[in-house]
């Protein structure tokens, strides 16, 4: 394509004036430059410079590899619970009943007060934690979650005797506390009819010597045992012990209180008393003669 001497006119021209626009520019900018102030810096002091550690032994990072990555926030350690203070039991078995239908009940004197309380299966006494278990000779208690055994108080502190032995009695050749009571041999007794006499005028005196309470077998009644029996009492004299269940006097069953308290206005015109007794699980007869 050939371009017109006319043509190449305007394209000189529109280079001239591209090439003055941009002269212009420069000269515009460099002026400016001149004229404007040039800005303030203001800097800061350089930090102090690190000081450097010194070593540190090997325990010290020792809580880095004890440390639990995946849990930071340790829980609060709960102190242990501080050891109960076990109370010795030195309560004193005096009488149980036992019930062939789990109701038995026992009856435990605390030593602090002297006072004697029923107690029946899983009650809960005042130093002797509960009742799980009465036997025909001993109560079996849980004490703080160890096993308590009271013994009835005539095997209990019974000098050269053990559990369950029966308590020893003065032999014939022995002499008795009451002049009015021999004791032939360990089952057979002379009794004065004064010192009965004198036993049966005072009543009210002669229980507080001795307390009985009904004793079953398989829901029945077969007699009644006896328990704090007092020392030197006419019922130790006549060598009844505590724990022993009298089942029957002359040959009449106690199956009830009734029974038992009508024997006793009978003594006045008996002559001879044959008690049946079961002591230690062994049934003896005792015989009284009374003259």
């Amino acid at each position: 394509m050939k371009i017109s001497p006319r043509d190449l006119i305007w394209v000189n021209l529109g280079l001239l004036a591209l090439a003055a626009y941009w002269g212009a520019s420069m000269v515009s900018a460099a002026i400016a430059a001149r004229l404007t102030a040039s800005p303030e810096l203001h800097l800061s002091q350089p930090p102090p410079p690190l000081v450097r550690e010194a070593r540190r032994p090997q325990t010290y990072y020792a809580s880095i590899s004890q440390r639990d990555v995946f849990n930071s926030v340790k829980q609060p350690v709960e102190a242990p619970p501080e050891p109960k203070v076990r109370v010795e039991c030195k309560s004193k078995l005096w009488g149980v009943a036992v019930h062939g239908d789990g109701s038995s009940y026992c009856i435990i004197e605390e030593p602090s007060t002297h006072k004697q309380e029923l107690y029946g299966i899983n009650e809960k006494t005042v130093n002797c934690g509960t009742v799980k278990q009465v036997e025909w000779d001993r109560v079996i208690l849980d004490h703080d979650g160890q096993e308590e055994v009271l013994e009835l108080a005539s095997v209990q502190g019974t000098p050269g005797r053990g559990p369950g032995m029966a308590p020893a009695v003065a032999l014939s050749n022995q002499p008795a506390a009451n002049p009015h009571i021999q004791q032939v041999s360990e089952t057979e007794y002379n009794i004065d009819r004064s010192e009965v006499d004198q036993a049966l005028d005072n009543m009210n005196q002669l229980f507080t010597q001795i307390r009985a309470v009904p004793h079953f077998e398989g829901g029945q009644s077969t007699g009644f045992r006896l328990f704090a029996i007092r020392q030197n009492s006419i019922f130790d004299q006549i060598g009844l012990r505590n724990g022993d269940i009298i089942q029957s006097v002359n040959g009449m069953e106690l199956s009830d209180p009734s029974k038992a308290l009508g024997m006793i206005g009978q003594l006045r015109d008996s002559n001879q008393l044959t008690v049946q007794v079961l002591r230690n699980k062994t049934n003896m007869t005792v015989s009284y003669r009374i003259r």
